[in-house]
C-alpha cells in the first residue's frame, strides 16, 4: 500500500520532470534557480515557474494561430493536472539547478 503511493508519487515527479526538460522549461527553471536566495523558497519559485511557463506557452500559441491558446483550468483531468505535474518537475527542475549554483558558487 504504502510502496504503491511512493511509486505514484514517483510517477508524478518523472513525468512533470519530462514535461519541463525542454529549452523553455530548462531556462525558466535556470532562471528560478538563479534568483533564488534560500532553499525554502522553492515552493514560490516553482509557482512562478510554472506560471510563467503557461504565459509562455500561451504566446506561443497564440502567436502560431491557435483559436485557444489559453488553457481550460475548468478541465480537471486535462489541462489543469497537466499545470500541477509540470509544477512538481519545476520543483525538481529548480532543485538540481539550485544545488549545482551552491556547488560551483560556493554561496
Amino acid at each position: 500500500m504504502a510502496s504503491d503511493i511512493l511509486n505514484q508519487a514517483l510517477a508524478l515527479f518523472q513525468q512533470g520532470f519530462d514535461t519541463v526538460n525542454s529549452i523553455q522549461g530548462l531556462v525558466i527553471a535556470l532562471i528560478a534557480a538563479f534568483m533564488m536566495r534560500q532553499y525554502k523558497q522553492i515552493l514560490v519559485w516553482s509557482i512562478v515557474a510554472t506560471i510563467v511557463h503557461e504565459v509562455v506557452s500561451g504566446v506561443r500559441r497564440h502567436l502560431a494561430g491557435d483559436a485557444s491558446p489559453l488553457p481550460n483550468l475548468t478541465d480537471i483531468d486535462g489541462d489543469l493536472k497537466l499545470i500541477g505535474i509540470r509544477f512538481l518537475g519545476y520543483i525538481i527542475a529548480i532543485t538540481v539547478l539550485y544545488i549545482v549554483r551552491r556547488m560551483l558558487m560556493n554561496r
